[in-house]
């Protein structure tokens, strides 16, 4: 047909540049969101406005339980939000549980290892965290919660020992200094113990700890000078 008029031929089609549409879809966005927690407010504020960042991770961890009971991951969830409130026997009781359904998985073994330090069993902590820590040379976390867990059951030649392999795998973590020399400090080991918090310190020469320790130990005031 000649006569017919194609949209090009005829009233040119009007089109909204891409940019321009992203701003009007960002504008009814801002929109709803604000309606959303305008309703939010008068509806329901009350109800919600004293839960933490804690509270939201637990309810929704004994979600993810409830749907799923045999899941080890779950409640390893669920033990961490624990954890994150300071409520240790709880969290302790949900990696117990994990470590009865996945007995032979690595981080249930060591997430269970944290609840018993978390508890203050840090017997219990040591036999789970010495396999971990044999199996995995390269593991750093493993080595460095069982040099915590001996320093803390008051082994400190061993926790040097477990300190000093993390330090070989991460050279550049001042903490695992400082926890060595603390070790070094309880075994009235002054010189290594001094030592020990220098290489803390030159990883991070504000450290506060690292320096009121290396005080303690060379009696001056921290960061400053010894007098006379």
């Amino acid at each position: 047909m000649e006569n017919a008029v194609t949209p090009a031929q005829g009233q040119e089609e009007k089109t909204i540049p891409l940019g321009k549409a992203l701003l009007i879809l960002g504008a009814v966005v801002v929109v709803l969101a604000a309606a959303g927690l305008t309703v939010g407010y008068l509806f329901f504020w009350d109800k919600y406005q004293h839960q933490t960042y804690e509270d939201i991770m637990i309810r929704a961890a004994r979600q993810q339980v409830k749907a799923n009971p045999k899941s080890a991951t779950a409640h390893l969830e669920l033990g961490y939000a624990y954890l994150l409130r300071r409520e240790a026997e709880k969290a302790l009781a949900e990696y117990k549980t994990a470590h009865r359904l996945d007995p032979q998985n690595r981080q249930v073994r060591y997430n269970l290892a944290l609840g018993y330090m978390a508890n203050k069993d840090y017997p219990e902590a040591i036999k789970l965290l010495k396999p971990l820590a044999k199996e995995g040379i390269f593991d750093l976390e493993a080595h460095f919660s069982l040099g915590e867990a001996y320093y803390y059951n008051k082994q400190y030649a061993e926790a040097v020992k477990a300190f000093s392999d993390a330090a070989a795998i991460r050279p550049g973590l001042a903490n695992t200094y400082y926890f060595m020399a603390l070790s070094y400090e309880k075994m009235g080991d002054k010189e290594n113990a001094i030592a020990a918090c220098d290489k803390a310190l030159r990883l991070v020469p504000t450290y506060k700890d690292a320096l009121s320790l290396k005080a303690k130990l060379t009696e001056q005031p921290a960061g400053g000078k010894k007098n006379g």
